[in-house]
């Protein structure tokens, strides 16, 4: 029951991310309020701007995937947001959005409601990717990790540096305890916390080139 609850949880998670893809764009028959930015044309075209909504980047890869069904492809890190602290991705429209789309409600009409999602397993594990559609998550997976985590190591490490002793001084002065036994046990959390800081760049900048690996040998160019 409680592997059903949890199944049943995600699956609402992807669908309503779903649905706000399709009513920021448009693309669930309202009027659009989707963000237009000027294509390689000079044009104007659609996109659909998000954060990573889940702690899994598998689950966002299965979004990806699920919204290219209805015409918007990832397309990396938003540039315009490339600077706000917190990774924002970008999906564009793809010009032939409107018959994929189509397409789409027509094989999965009830996917935005309680029907199967496009590329996944229906109740009661429809989190799980179906084998068709598994290689082409694999490689959104590997492309999300390699733009977040690439997103994340340019972030600076002094303010963390800088404000995690602060942090622990202030707590120690707040509480009274500002004496020497105080001050070892701060430095030494202060220390451990910085460690652990340090230890997960260097587990990201592996993964992060395991996965550039996996690009390349897959014909996808990864970013810089």
């Amino acid at each position: 029951m409680g592997l059903r609850l949890r199944a049943a949880l995600q699956k609402v998670s992807l669908r309503r991310h779903l649905g706000k893809l399709l009513r920021a764009t448009g693309e669930d028959g309202r009027p659009s309020g989707s963000a237009h930015a000027p294509g390689p044309s000079g044009e104007a075209e659609a996109s659909f701007t998000t954060e990573v909504p889940w702690p899994s980047l598998r689950k966002f890869a299965q979004f990806a995937y699920i919204a290219e069904q209805y015409g918007y492809r990832y397309s990396g890190l938003d540039p315009d947001l490339r600077d706000s602290g917190t990774p924002f991705f970008v999906f564009r429209r793809l010009q032939d959005a409107g018959e994929r789309a189509a397409r789409t409600r027509e094989s999965f009409p009830g996917a935005p409601g309680n029907g199967r999602l496009p590329g996944m397993r229906a109740w009661p594990l429809p989190v799980l990717t179906r084998p068709a559609a598994r290689s082409e998550v694999k490689l959104l997976h590997a492309r999300i990790v390699v733009d977040y985590y690439g997103a994340l190591g340019r972030q600076r490490m002094r303010p963390w540096l800088i404000g995690i002793p602060v942090v622990f001084v202030l707590f120690l002065l707040v509480n009274g305890e500002l004496h020497a036994t105080g001050l070892r046990v701060a430095a030494g959390m202060a220390v451990a916390l910085i460690l652990v800081l340090t230890a997960s760049r260097f587990v990201m900048r592996r993964r992060r080139a395991t996965y550039r690996r996996l690009l390349e040998q897959s014909g996808v160019r990864p970013p810089p």
